[in-house]
């Protein structure tokens, strides 16, 4: 039986030592870490703003890793105007059959070197979401999947519109679910700074640059898997855990 630790509430004293603001990474490349897996940089970073829009390819802002638009069933992500630049814009919720919906994501060229393995590591996004697109499960960024292999992930779960961190990966012969979960809702139709932290031997919620909640993994919880960065979704097939409002300023920072 799996087994899931979730952190619904903040724990006096969870993080003690966070460097920097999350989201805040130092320089993309940097030289190998030996405790990481073969030729995975110490530090790398990758930051997507859209502000050149959303085109066939998508590139971060130092140009290392390339996002492709996937759609299904007439789904698209579209370039909406935010203020002098964009975000991305995911379908809207769909009330039909499930397998008739429209579903897109942007996905990644493989991506190795983000793979953190036990390493701290960091992701987040700005997210707006009204409050009549909620579903059960709306994936905002992921690497790797919870219930086969490894994860990390920021969602906005459930028709409350609750923002939760999740890292997964075997511990003790068994595959572990640890999830940091607020328990107010951000789908309230005005953005919202979300960003996960997982250091040493915890993982952190930050909404608004509040510590909101946090549980503890194990710090030998290595996260390796051979999956593409996602965003909008964990796939372009039914049940996809469609995220359904607006995306900026995502990255993902290891190390």
């Amino acid at each position: 039986m799996r087994r899931v630790r979730l952190g619904a509430a903040l724990a006096v004293g969870l993080l003690t030592s966070v460097l920097a603001l999350p989201g805040q990474a130092a320089a993309p490349t940097g030289p190998t870490d030996p405790s990481a897996p073969a030729g995975v940089p110490a530090n790398v970073s990758v930051r997507y703003h859209f502000d050149a829009g959303v085109g066939p390819a998508v590139w971060d802002d130092a140009r290392l890793l390339r996002l492709r638009a996937l759609g299904a069933r007439d789904g698209a992500v579209r370039a909406q105007r935010r203020g002098t630049g964009y975000a991305a814009a995911f379908p809207a919720p769909c009330r039909t059959a499930e397998p008739e919906c429209p579903r897109a994501i942007l996905e990644s060229d493989p991506a190795p070197w983000l793979n953190p393995g036990v390493r701290d590591v960091r992701w987040g996004a700005q997210v707006v979401l009204p409050p009549q697109s909620t579903t059960d499960g709306e994936n905002v960024v992921q690497k790797g999947f919870s219930t086969q292999g490894t994860q990390f992930k920021l969602q906005v779960d459930h028709f409350g519109g609750l923002a939760s961190c999740v890292v997964a990966g075997p511990d003790a012969g068994l595959n572990q679910i640890y999830v940091a979960q607020w328990n107010i809702s951000v789908a309230d139709g005005t953005w919202h700074k979300l960003d996960c932290v997982r250091h040493l031997g915890n993982l952190s919620l930050y909404v608004d640059g509040q510590l909101r909640a946090g549980v503890t993994v194990p710090v030998a919880l290595s996260i390796v898997n051979p999956d593409p960065l996602r965003l909008g979704g964990k796939g372009i097939g039914p049940w996809n855990d469609q995220f359904h409002g607006e995306l900026d300023d995502v990255y993902v920072t290891v190390g």
